[in-house]
């Protein structure tokens, strides 16, 4: 059975955490590829593809649109694709990567959010810090990611995770964070 993970990443994390399993058509597969491990894959750029499924226009788009964000309201957002998990779960996977963002980061106070999504794993994850909490309930995580879910069981993964991201965005656009 195919699966996918995305994950998205915030500067401090913990909080509210939102993941879905099983998305897109149900298939027989084989054993997957070997994961990277947290420890391997890296989340040091705003959009880390390793599960290469993201073309160059796509990510350059993700990059430019993260980017203007995190100037505009201080929210470190970062979007990592992988194949698999491995023997992690998505949620934890997320966490390690997001934690590890934040110790690298000269930026211990800004804000973040990580989306994760595991591509051979059909499951994604979204880590965000404790201050968004209020702006992204689950509820609000969960209603927003129905695009992108319709778009990965077409297997179209970049259009799927633009769709999330700018909603999101959107979303906390609205919101009463300062902005700069």
């Amino acid at each position: 059975m195919k699966k996918v993970a995305l994950i998205i990443t915030l500067s401090i994390i913990t909080a509210a955490a939102v993941s879905c399993k099983n998305i897109g058509p149900t298939q027989q597969a084989g054993v997957a590829a070997a994961a990277g491990s947290p420890s391997t894959v890296s989340a040091n750029g705003y959009v880390t593809d390793e599960a290469k499924v993201l073309d160059e226009s796509t990510r350059k788009q993700l990059e430019t649109t993260l980017a203007a964000f995190k100037q505009r309201k201080q929210i470190d957002f970062s979007v990592v694709t992988v194949r698999s998990t491995g023997d992690k779960s998505a949620f934890d996977y997320s966490l390690d990567l997001a934690r590890k963002r934040k110790n690298n980061s000269i930026e211990k106070n800004v804000s973040g959010l990580l989306l994760l999504v595991a591509v051979d794993d059909r499951n994604w994850h979204i880590q965000i810090t404790n201050n968004l909490e209020k702006d992204l309930t689950k509820e609000i995580l969960t209603n927003l990611s129905t695009p992108m879910t319709d778009a990965f069981k077409q297997k179209q993964y970049g259009e799927g995770i633009l769709k999330y991201v700018n909603a999101l965005i959107a979303k906390l656009d609205q919101s009463d964070l300062p902005a700069n």
